[in-house]
């Protein structure tokens, strides 16, 4: 019979190889979700409130995206379309506050995309605005209505355009999107 000092022995290697394991478990599962959520996570560089500016201002989209009709990327506005308004304050808000303190640092804006589709998508505004005659919200939802951008990127899925293309009886062959 072994003795309590040999069963020790016997079974520490075992032992410290699973914990060894499943610390690394855990420490890759915790590193998986926090990239993902560090990945999804949008914080722009100021609150812009749509409702106020395509609601109530009725400002085009065009104005501050101005590749929407004409490129596969709407565009997103610079630093100098915001200074067009918003040189000087018009209310009294801390967002617009914080916006003329970046127009006056010089410093452009960096957004960040909302709306996202897998790398292999192509994807035309100019295609779905000009040719589909498609308006904003038909994809965007009630963007325009919104008064703080998304805190999460919005993924648009092959089933939404596929339903899409099939009502407007649009190509739905894999070469029409995929690249």
């Amino acid at each position: 019979m072994e003795s309590e000092a040999e069963l020790g022995r016997r079974f520490r290697w075992p032992a410290i190889a699973v914990i060894v394991v499943a610390s690394t478990v855990v420490s890759a599962a915790g590193s998986f979700i926090a990239a993902r959520v560090r990945r999804d996570d949008v914080v722009q560089p100021i609150a812009f409130n749509h409702r106020k500016h395509a609601g109530e201002q009725k400002i085009e989209c065009s104005t501050c995206h101005a590749y929407y009709e004409t490129e596969a990327f709407a565009g997103l506005p610079t630093a100098d379309t915001c200074a067009m308004c918003h040189s000087e304050p018009l209310g009294k808000s801390a967002e617009e506050k914080k916006l003329i303190d970046l127009i006056r640092s010089g410093q452009p804006l960096v957004w960040k995309p909302l709306f996202r589709q897998p790398a292999h998508v192509f994807f035309s505004h100019r295609q779905h605005v000009m040719k589909a005659g498609l308006r904003c919200e038909q994809c965007h939802g009630k963007f325009a209505a919104t008064t703080t951008p998304p805190l999460q990127v919005v993924r648009l899925t092959m089933n939404e355009c596929i339903e899409c293309h099939e009502a407007r009886r649009v190509a739905t062959d894999c070469t029409t999107c995929h690249r």
